[in-house]
């Protein structure tokens, strides 16, 4: 059985990686906020589950939101606003 962080880093990773794959400046500046969202939510180097990929890098990161705001606990309170953030600016 996985953990809540564990998918919820599955969903960023994969905000991550549709952000770098785009070229333009402003979505790779995204990702590189996004990759250190990742490191703030995993000080303990969990392994991050494959899920599904979402429709955009706001998708997936609405879905980890979702899935962190189940296990509040698991999540510094730092990542709470720089993950509103990323999710805001990305519209």
């Amino acid at each position: 059985m996985t953990s809540d962080l564990a998918t919820a880093l599955g969903h960023v990773r994969n905000a991550v990686w549709q952000l770098l794959s785009d070229e333009r400046e402003e979505r790779l500046v995204l990702g590189l906020e996004a990759l250190e969202l990742e490191a703030l939510l995993n000080p303990d180097d969990v392994e991050p589950d494959v899920v599904p990929l979402g429709a955009g890098p706001a998708e997936s990161l609405t879905l980890a939101r979702d899935v962190l705001e189940g296990a509040p606990d698991q999540v510094p309170p730092a990542a709470w606003a720089a993950i509103r953030a990323l999710i805001m600016r990305l519209g």
